[in-house]
């Protein structure tokens, strides 16, 4: 895996002699009705290699849950904000009590030259609530507008988790376009 400086060895899952891939969901949280500021943490498990990054909000997306309580939760353990509003997610049940996701969301794809990719789902949301973080997983919780995020990401670049960072510019180039 690769933490922004180096290269370090984790173990991987196998089912057969396939590598198993847990997926990750993320998500770009604005305030309902502005999407020129988001929310950001910071790692702050000292254990982990890119302790003291700056990130989005997310994590394993766990078996068993769709996507929106996949996103609601992480969001709401690492932030303490709740969500109002996640775009590009259509569930529809097929039958025998099963459903199926469509989700429209960027996607980051992290150590393709590694063990196994690691799928980022990052949808876009909105959201409020009190500010906090995970004790020993997030700090440094905040709103950051897009300006100040533009200089960050110019400026230290290495500041960020790269999934974060990739995510973030892709939002940064869709509000530029649209």
């Amino acid at each position: 895996m690769w933490s922004g400086d180096e290269r370090i060895e984790i173990d991987v899952p196998v089912s057969g002699s396939e590598n198993v891939m847990v997926p990750v969901i993320r998500a770009i949280v604005c305030p309902p009705g502005d999407a020129e500021t988001v929310l950001l943490q910071r790692r702050a498990d000292v254990s982990e290699p890119v302790f003291g990054c700056l990130e989005i909000p997310g994590g394993r997306w766990r078996s068993g849950e769709s996507p929106v309580a996949a996103i609601t939760r992480e969001v709401s353990e690492e932030t303490g904000v709740l969500l109002t509003a996640i775009d590009g997610i259509s569930i529809e049940e097929i039958g025998d009590s099963r459903s199926i996701a469509s989700l429209h969301p960027l996607v980051v794809v992290a150590g393709i030259d590694a063990a196994f990719p690691a799928i980022h789902v990052v949808v876009i949301a909105e959201g409020s609530g009190d500010l906090r973080g995970a004790k020993g997983e997030t700090e440094d919780v905040q709103w950051l507008a897009i300006t100040g995020l533009r200089s960050i990401l110019d400026e230290r670049p290495h500041d960020f988790v790269p999934s974060s960072r990739f995510a973030l510019t892709a939002y940064i180039e869709m509000l530029d376009s649209a």
